[in-house]
């Protein structure tokens, strides 16, 4: 099945909002390749990183505002809001798409002032 921008908002919100591990799995390749220096490579660097996040006590919720895919790449522009729905941060997570999983990753962030 070939991914599709419902199936990446789909993903967002299960294992981001939701924060239901899981999701990661059909999604994100095992040798997932991982250019944010504060997640280890592979799945399990990506459900690790974020199972610690969410044992934390700091509210964490994105709103996806934009998604642009083709076969290769896709482009997720989103925000990190407060409990308000006040934007922390706007977000851009790029990935590398091969045999219809997300393969490798590199984001933006942009905190403002």
């Amino acid at each position: 099945m070939a991914i599709t921008k419902q199936t990446i908002l789909t993903f967002y919100e299960r294992f981001f909002n939701q924060q239901r591990l899981e999701a990661a799995e059909a999604l994100i390749a095992e040798n997932y390749r991982q250019h944010n220096p504060g997640v280890e490579n592979g799945r399990e660097g990506l459900i690790e990183a974020f199972s610690k996040k969410f044992a934390s006590d700091e509210y964490f919720h994105l709103e996806v505002d934009r998604i642009v895919l083709d076969e290769e790449y896709a482009a997720v522009f989103l925000r990190s809001v407060d409990p308000k729905g006040k934007t922390k941060a706007h977000v851009v997570d790029l990935y590398r798409i091969a045999e219809n999983q997300f393969v490798e990753h590199w984001d933006y962030f942009d905190r403002g002032k």
